[in-house]
């Protein structure tokens, strides 16, 4: 398993943006910031990217990375998500 990293910009007033969601569900995941989610998948980046732009305007933003081991937050909800014991990166 990786941890990505999906963050997005979701521009289209009253769309409904339900379908993004439920996707990023499908994973294990943490969210603790208003459009950042961390997902725990064996899935690519590049898949997860095609995935979200079947469920977003031709105008919205979205950005997928794998994050590794180096990291730091403040106050982060999801510290302890990614700090678990056997976590793949």
């Amino acid at each position: 398993m990786a941890v990505v990293l999906v963050t997005y910009d979701l521009k289209a007033p009253g769309r409904n943006y339900q379908p993004v969601y439920d996707y990023l569900k499908s994973f294990t995941w943490c969210k603790d910031l208003e459009s950042v989610w961390l997902l725990d998948t064996t899935t690519s980046t590049q898949t997860i990217r095609d995935e979200l732009q079947k469920r977003v305007d031709g105008n919205d933003k979205v950005f997928v990375v794998r994050l590794n081991q180096t990291w730091n937050s403040l106050n982060f909800g999801c510290a302890e998500w990614l700090n678990r014991p056997g976590r793949g990166w």
